[in-house]
Protein backbone atom coordinates (compact mmCIF):
# COMPACT_ATOMS: atom_id res chain seq x y z
CA UNK A 1 0.00 0.00 0.00
CA UNK A 2 1.09 3.43 -0.77
CA UNK A 3 2.87 5.82 1.88
CA UNK A 4 0.57 9.51 1.74
CA UNK A 5 3.86 10.59 2.23
CA UNK A 6 6.12 9.01 -0.30
CA UNK A 7 3.43 10.23 -2.58
CA UNK A 8 3.52 13.82 -1.68
CA UNK A 9 7.19 13.85 -1.21
CA UNK A 10 7.35 12.65 -5.20
CA UNK A 11 4.97 15.26 -6.42
CA UNK A 12 7.01 17.55 -4.92
CA UNK A 13 10.06 16.16 -6.59
CA UNK A 14 9.24 16.22 -9.44
CA UNK A 15 7.68 20.03 -9.31
CA UNK A 16 11.44 21.27 -7.97
CA UNK A 17 13.58 19.00 -9.97
CA UNK A 18 14.54 21.19 -11.98
CA UNK A 19 16.57 23.27 -9.59
CA UNK A 20 19.48 20.78 -10.00
CA UNK A 21 20.11 20.79 -13.93
CA UNK A 22 22.69 23.42 -13.46
CA UNK A 23 24.44 22.69 -10.12
CA UNK A 24 27.94 21.05 -10.45
CA UNK A 25 27.37 20.47 -7.08
CA UNK A 26 24.82 18.08 -5.31
CA UNK A 27 24.10 18.91 -1.96
CA UNK A 28 24.65 15.63 -0.25
CA UNK A 29 23.85 17.54 3.24
CA UNK A 30 20.55 16.61 2.24
CA UNK A 31 20.79 12.96 2.02
CA UNK A 32 22.36 12.27 5.11
CA UNK A 33 20.53 10.36 7.91
CA UNK A 34 22.64 9.92 10.85
CA UNK A 35 19.80 9.65 12.60
CA UNK A 36 19.48 6.34 11.23
CA UNK A 37 20.52 2.60 12.33
CA UNK A 38 21.16 -0.85 10.62
CA UNK A 39 20.01 -1.69 7.06
CA UNK A 40 18.02 0.22 4.29
CA UNK A 41 16.37 0.06 1.11
CA UNK A 42 14.41 2.19 -0.31
CA UNK A 43 13.26 2.23 -4.46
CA UNK A 44 11.13 4.51 -6.52
CA UNK A 45 10.01 4.26 -9.93
CA UNK A 46 8.25 7.05 -11.92
CA UNK A 47 6.40 7.25 -14.97
CA UNK A 48 3.62 9.62 -16.89
CA UNK A 49 2.74 10.91 -20.05
CA UNK A 50 0.85 12.39 -22.85
CA UNK A 51 -0.56 11.76 -26.28
CA UNK A 52 -2.38 14.09 -28.80
CA UNK A 53 -1.31 17.57 -28.87
CA UNK A 54 1.57 17.07 -26.94
CA UNK A 55 2.65 13.53 -26.90
CA UNK A 56 5.51 13.52 -23.62
CA UNK A 57 7.21 10.45 -21.70
CA UNK A 58 8.66 10.77 -18.31
CA UNK A 59 10.47 8.20 -16.50
CA UNK A 60 12.64 8.10 -14.04
CA UNK A 61 14.26 5.52 -10.90
CA UNK A 62 15.73 6.44 -8.38
CA UNK A 63 17.14 3.90 -5.51
CA UNK A 64 19.27 4.38 -2.23
CA UNK A 65 20.57 1.72 0.21
CA UNK A 66 21.69 2.86 3.99
CA UNK A 67 24.02 0.86 6.05
CA UNK A 68 24.72 2.10 9.73
CA UNK A 69 26.27 1.46 13.07
CA UNK A 70 27.44 3.11 16.03
CA UNK A 71 30.64 4.07 13.92
CA UNK A 72 29.74 3.93 10.52
CA UNK A 73 27.35 5.92 8.17
CA UNK A 74 27.46 4.28 4.62
CA UNK A 75 24.97 5.26 1.61
CA UNK A 76 24.81 4.40 -1.89
CA UNK A 77 22.31 6.71 -4.01
CA UNK A 78 21.45 6.17 -7.49
CA UNK A 79 18.93 7.75 -10.10
CA UNK A 80 18.07 7.95 -13.52
CA UNK A 81 15.65 10.21 -14.92
CA UNK A 82 14.38 10.89 -18.90
CA UNK A 83 11.87 12.89 -20.11
CA UNK A 84 10.86 13.06 -23.57
CA UNK A 85 8.59 15.87 -25.74
CA UNK A 86 7.06 14.57 -29.00
CA UNK A 87 10.12 13.72 -30.67
CA UNK A 88 12.67 14.99 -28.83
CA UNK A 89 14.79 14.21 -25.43
CA UNK A 90 14.21 17.32 -23.04
CA UNK A 91 16.30 15.15 -20.10
CA UNK A 92 18.30 12.33 -19.74
CA UNK A 93 20.08 12.71 -16.58
CA UNK A 94 21.62 9.85 -14.56
CA UNK A 95 23.51 10.22 -10.80
CA UNK A 96 25.52 7.97 -8.43
CA UNK A 97 26.58 8.60 -5.37
CA UNK A 98 28.63 6.45 -2.52
CA UNK A 99 29.78 7.50 0.59
CA UNK A 100 31.30 5.99 4.08
CA UNK A 101 31.76 8.22 6.86
CA UNK A 102 33.67 6.92 10.25
CA UNK A 103 33.01 8.33 13.40
CA UNK A 104 35.99 8.96 15.62
CA UNK A 105 34.47 10.83 18.37
CA UNK A 106 31.75 13.00 19.02
CA UNK A 107 33.72 16.00 17.23
CA UNK A 108 35.73 14.54 14.62
CA UNK A 109 34.37 11.36 11.67
CA UNK A 110 36.52 11.13 8.48
CA UNK A 111 34.69 10.54 5.25
CA UNK A 112 35.39 8.61 1.55
CA UNK A 113 33.22 9.31 -1.31
CA UNK A 114 32.16 9.05 -5.31
CA UNK A 115 30.60 10.48 -7.43
CA UNK A 116 29.21 10.02 -11.12
CA UNK A 117 26.85 11.85 -13.01
CA UNK A 118 26.12 12.30 -16.71
CA UNK A 119 23.86 15.55 -17.66
CA UNK A 120 24.94 15.16 -21.60
CA UNK A 121 21.84 18.14 -22.77
CA UNK A 122 23.43 20.52 -20.17
CA UNK A 123 26.68 19.82 -22.29
CA UNK A 124 28.08 17.11 -18.85
CA UNK A 125 28.99 14.30 -21.09
CA UNK A 126 29.89 12.57 -18.17
CA UNK A 127 31.65 13.88 -14.36
CA UNK A 128 33.85 11.66 -12.28
CA UNK A 129 35.14 12.78 -9.06
CA UNK A 130 37.23 10.74 -5.67
CA UNK A 131 37.57 12.25 -2.50
CA UNK A 132 38.09 12.17 1.38
CA UNK A 133 37.92 14.85 3.78
CA UNK A 134 37.51 15.15 7.83
CA UNK A 135 33.88 16.27 9.24
CA UNK A 136 33.69 18.07 12.60
CA UNK A 137 30.49 18.43 14.53
CA UNK A 138 31.19 21.45 17.50
CA UNK A 139 27.19 21.86 17.78
CA UNK A 140 24.33 19.34 17.52
CA UNK A 141 23.54 21.25 14.60
CA UNK A 142 26.47 22.64 12.57
CA UNK A 143 28.92 20.40 10.78
CA UNK A 144 31.82 21.26 8.74
CA UNK A 145 33.50 19.62 6.31
CA UNK A 146 37.14 19.83 4.95
CA UNK A 147 38.92 17.15 2.60
CA UNK A 148 39.90 17.54 -1.28
CA UNK A 149 38.54 15.30 -4.43
CA UNK A 150 40.12 14.66 -7.83
CA UNK A 151 37.61 15.60 -10.93
CA UNK A 152 37.26 14.25 -14.57
CA UNK A 153 34.56 16.27 -16.36
CA UNK A 154 34.23 15.27 -20.22
CA UNK A 155 32.27 18.19 -21.51
CA UNK A 156 30.32 18.20 -25.10
CA UNK A 157 31.37 21.24 -27.12
CA UNK A 158 34.82 21.78 -24.77
CA UNK A 159 37.94 20.18 -23.83
CA UNK A 160 37.54 17.70 -20.89
CA UNK A 161 38.69 18.83 -17.16
CA UNK A 162 40.91 17.38 -14.57
CA UNK A 163 41.01 19.33 -11.73
CA UNK A 164 41.82 18.69 -7.59
CA UNK A 165 39.82 20.65 -5.50
CA UNK A 166 39.13 21.85 -2.08
CA UNK A 167 35.59 20.69 -1.05
CA UNK A 168 34.63 22.66 1.86
CA UNK A 169 31.33 23.07 3.59
CA UNK A 170 29.38 23.79 6.40
CA UNK A 171 25.46 23.07 7.36
CA UNK A 172 23.45 24.46 9.89
CA UNK A 173 20.18 24.43 11.72
CA UNK A 174 19.07 26.81 13.66
CA UNK A 175 15.74 26.64 15.23
CA UNK A 176 14.09 30.02 15.82
CA UNK A 177 11.24 28.86 17.61
CA UNK A 178 9.17 25.67 18.30
CA UNK A 179 7.60 26.42 14.86
CA UNK A 180 10.33 27.92 12.84
CA UNK A 181 13.49 26.77 11.71
CA UNK A 182 16.05 28.41 9.62
CA UNK A 183 18.38 25.77 7.46
CA UNK A 184 21.30 26.51 5.32
CA UNK A 185 24.11 24.81 3.76
CA UNK A 186 27.11 26.85 1.68
CA UNK A 187 29.57 24.52 -0.47
CA UNK A 188 32.87 25.98 -2.02
CA UNK A 189 35.42 24.03 -4.24
CA UNK A 190 37.96 25.89 -5.46
CA UNK A 191 40.77 24.34 -7.56
CA UNK A 192 43.87 23.94 -5.54
CA UNK A 193 45.94 25.02 -8.83
CA UNK A 194 43.99 28.26 -9.46
CA UNK A 195 41.98 29.57 -6.92
CA UNK A 196 39.85 32.05 -9.13
CA UNK A 197 38.42 28.77 -10.61
CA UNK A 198 35.98 28.13 -8.52
CA UNK A 199 32.53 26.38 -7.79
CA UNK A 200 29.59 27.34 -4.92
CA UNK A 201 26.35 26.33 -3.88
CA UNK A 202 24.43 27.58 -1.21
CA UNK A 203 20.41 26.92 -0.23
CA UNK A 204 18.65 28.49 2.95
CA UNK A 205 15.25 27.25 3.90
CA UNK A 206 12.83 28.37 6.75
CA UNK A 207 10.98 25.60 7.77
CA UNK A 208 7.67 26.76 9.77
CA UNK A 209 5.74 23.98 11.55
CA UNK A 210 1.72 24.57 10.53
CA UNK A 211 0.43 21.56 12.57
CA UNK A 212 1.78 18.58 13.86
CA UNK A 213 1.44 17.26 10.15
CA UNK A 214 1.34 20.10 8.03
CA UNK A 215 4.59 22.55 7.54
CA UNK A 216 5.64 25.06 4.67
CA UNK A 217 9.36 25.51 3.44
CA UNK A 218 10.53 28.51 1.78
CA UNK A 219 13.43 27.73 0.39
CA UNK A 220 16.37 29.53 -1.99
CA UNK A 221 19.41 28.63 -3.77
CA UNK A 222 22.37 29.82 -5.88
CA UNK A 223 24.46 27.79 -7.56
CA UNK A 224 28.15 29.51 -9.02
CA UNK A 225 30.20 28.05 -11.47
CA UNK A 226 33.56 30.46 -12.51
CA UNK A 227 34.04 28.18 -15.68
CA UNK A 228 30.34 27.24 -16.36
CA UNK A 229 29.21 24.86 -19.54
CA UNK A 230 29.09 26.44 -22.85
CA UNK A 231 25.68 28.20 -23.41
CA UNK A 232 25.16 28.72 -19.49
CA UNK A 233 25.15 30.98 -17.08
CA UNK A 234 28.44 31.19 -14.16
CA UNK A 235 24.91 31.94 -11.38
CA UNK A 236 22.07 30.48 -10.98
CA UNK A 237 19.40 31.34 -8.71
CA UNK A 238 16.14 29.56 -7.46
CA UNK A 239 13.31 30.19 -4.85
CA UNK A 240 9.94 28.31 -4.31
CA UNK A 241 8.07 27.31 -1.47
CA UNK A 242 6.59 23.64 -0.36
CA UNK A 243 3.85 22.37 1.67
CA UNK A 244 5.12 18.76 3.55
CA UNK A 245 2.51 17.11 4.86
CA UNK A 246 3.57 13.79 7.49
CA UNK A 247 1.61 10.94 7.91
Amino acid sequence: MLNIKNIIFLCFSLIFSNNILFAQIVNMESARKENLSGFHFQANLGLNGSSGTVDRTNYSVETRLDFNSDKWQRFIVFSYKREEKDDSITSNNTFFHLRAVRKVNSLFSWEIFTQLSEKPLQKIKRRELFGAGVRLSPFKSLRIGLGLFDENEERILSETRKTTRLNTYITNNFKISDTATFESTLYIQPDIDDFSEVRSFFVAGLRLKINEKFSSIISYENTYDSSPPPNTDESNSFYGIKFSFEY
